[in-house]
């Protein structure tokens, strides 16, 4: 199992203007957060704790809404930005000279999404399907063999679910890499590419989200150590102001991941996904398996023979 997690770095420092922009968008993110903790410790230490703790978890409930509001019109088209970007890198060696990476890349994601909205869907799509394989056709206890947890089924599934992320990321980087104007149909040979692929991709993605969690707890103890010398020299009074720095501190350390190291890792399994598509033909085969235990498959072949059958309409006389 080859990460090239130092291929995927070199790759990844060269989309310079990107990984500006995520620092942007994520640092404006953990201002937020900053700013509200600090009110609520403002809060907490004239109402007490208490009161403190309810506006809180008000604030979980309505962050979860608005993150997700965030994701769909802002962070999808970042992502899959940086995808083409890199896609390009990879296919080519270096992006067209002269250009700017912002707007090169959101031309490219437009041409062939159209709307955000389309992005969106198809991104969602190709989650339900690598899910649903994942819990029916394929054994990810087999293809990730960790002995200490043998018997913790649920927990290797859990972490076998957060790693899809990033090769649901590589399919959207396979529909850049056809050229495929139908991007459903696209996305669903790419899904098939998985299929007849799945263990490898499996297994690196697994690894990468592994060393992801690494990464999280490290940085996180790196922020807590200025933050908890803060903490020390306020009074036991502000009991919720410590508790604010400590929250503080691990967003920064997941902000870190999401910045930093979340490009290399898609990029790695990226890697992997077009070297094994270079060499595999998808097979419709495949299909009528994965329409057995995927609602979410069956709507994107209807979305892609509707794409294709209106661009054929399209073209008539």
């Amino acid at each position: 199992m080859a990460l090239q997690l130092g291929e995927a770095m070199g790759i990844v420092m060269r989309t310079n203007a990107y990984l500006f922009y995520r620092a942007m968008v994520y640092g404006v993110l953990v201002a937020g957060v900053a700013v509200f903790l600090g009110f609520l410790a403002l809060i907490g230490s004239v109402f007490g704790g208490g009161a403190a703790a309810v506006l809180f978890f008000l604030a979980l409930f309505a962050g979860g809404f608005g993150f997700k509001l965030l994701r769909e019109y802002v962070l999808y088209l970042l992502q899959a930005g940086h995808i083409a970007l890199i896609t390009e890198i990879v296919e080519n060696g270096s992006l067209p000279a002269g250009i700017s990476q912002t707007a090169w890349a959101k031309e490219r994601v437009m041409s062939y999404f159209r709307e955000v909205s389309v992005l969106a869907l198809v991104d969602q799509l190709i989650k339900g399907v690598l899910t649903s394989l994942n819990r029916t056709l394929f054994n990810v206890m087999q293809a990730v063999p960790i002995p200490a947890l043998e018997g913790l089924a649920s927990i290797v599934q859990r972490i076998v679910t957060f790693s899809l992320t990033y090769i649901d990321e590589s399919v959207i980087a396979y529909t850049f890499r056809t050229k495929n104007a139908n991007v459903f149909d696209a996305a669903k040979s790419g899904i098939l590419i998985y299929c007849q692929s799945w263990k490898p991709l499996l297994k690196n993605a697994v690894a990468l989200t592994l060393l992801s969690y690494v990464f999280v707890v490290v940085t996180t103890i790196v922020f807590m150590v200025p933050f908890g010398a803060v903490a020390l020299f306020l009074p036991p009074s502000w009991a919720f102001a410590k508790f604010a720095l400590f929250v503080l501190a691990l967003f920064l350390g997941i902000s870190a991941k999401w910045i930093l190291f979340d490009p290399v890792a898609c990029t790695s399994t990226l890697l992997t996904f077009l070297k094994e598509a270079e060499s595999t033909v998808p097979d419709p085969a495949w299909e009528s398996r994965i329409e057995a235990v995927s609602d979410q498959f069956r709507t994107l072949k209807a979305k892609a023979a509707e794409m294709g059958q209106g661009r054929v309409n399209a073209v008539q006389p």
